[in-house]
């Protein structure tokens, strides 16, 4: 499949990305390290897309067999309100996205980039805090400093969070609203969140099936993609209607996913 040619605008300048980083280091908070963890190989990604909530009950199985269960920004206050604690919660986000983590709880891990701002870590002040370094190029990697380990791999969060589950040795990864499409009413969010500008795409051709999406959805897309040039060895199950299901889809029809 062919990739779009998207331009997106990334949130926030250098300057402020930099700053952020400068912050979250002086706080000297345990850092995300490479280290063999115990686990049957599969982790669980809850993203925000507007199909999550009809999966409760499959995230519930899955946390019920000790699979780690990670909430990608708003998912996290959705699942807590709905009797799951995530065991990690994944935030990339420079912009305050503290609305949807106000149900803090001393089981989750709370992940959040060095470039997330300091009124994240602030908001996070008591709990468990586990700091990573985005990868990018630029000014952002002289801000984080050598010695540093720092994990690539798409714009967003959720994206990001696959990368992160696979350098803890994770290799099979169950994702629940990664839609990275609007729904029929225009929702990109199982929030009520509405897309704004969008563009149409279709999978597999001009005869394939098509989807709704912002720009940013789009570009994901298109990133989730380059999973599998760098993962060889990764398996990604994902649910929903969606357009990232749908990629998947197509590329097992094709012999291009295992």
């Amino acid at each position: 499949m062919q990739p779009l040619e998207i331009t997106v605008q990334a949130a926030g300048t250098s300057e402020e990305l930099c700053s952020n980083i400068r912050s979250a280091l002086a706080r000297n908070l345990p850092e995300l390290a490479l280290a063999p963890i115990k686990h049957d190989g599969t982790m669980v990604l809850v993203a925000s897309g507007w199909s999550m909530p009809d999966y409760l009950q499959s995230i519930r199985a899955h946390q019920a067999m000790g699979r780690p269960i990670v909430a990608i920004k708003a998912a996290h206050d959705f699942l807590v309100e709905n009797g799951i604690e995530p065991d990690l919660w994944v935030n990339l986000d420079p912009r305050d996205r503290t609305s949807g983590v106000q149900r803090l709880n001393d089981h989750t891990v709370y992940m959040a980039a060095s470039r997330c701002p300091p009124l994240t870590f602030e908001h996070l002040k008591g709990r468990k805090i586990l700091l990573w370094h985005s990868w990018a190029e630029g000014p952002e990697m002289k801000a984080i400093g050598p010695g540093k380990l720092a994990i690539g791999g798409g714009t967003t969060s959720g994206l990001r969070a696959i990368n992160i589950g696979y350098i803890m040795g994770y290799r099979k990864f169950e994702l629940y609203g990664y839609d990275s499409c609007n729904d029929a009413n225009g929702r990109k969010r199982f929030t009520g969140d509405m897309a704004g500008q969008t563009i149409d795409i279709w999978v597999g051709g001009p005869d394939g099936k098509k989807f709704n999406c912002n720009l940013a959805m789009a570009q994901q897309a298109n990133e989730f993609q380059k999973v599998y040039e760098v993962m060889a060895d990764v398996h990604i199950n994902a649910y929903g209607p969606g357009l990232i299901a749908e990629i998947l889809r197509v590329r097992r029809e094709r012999k291009m996913a295992a």
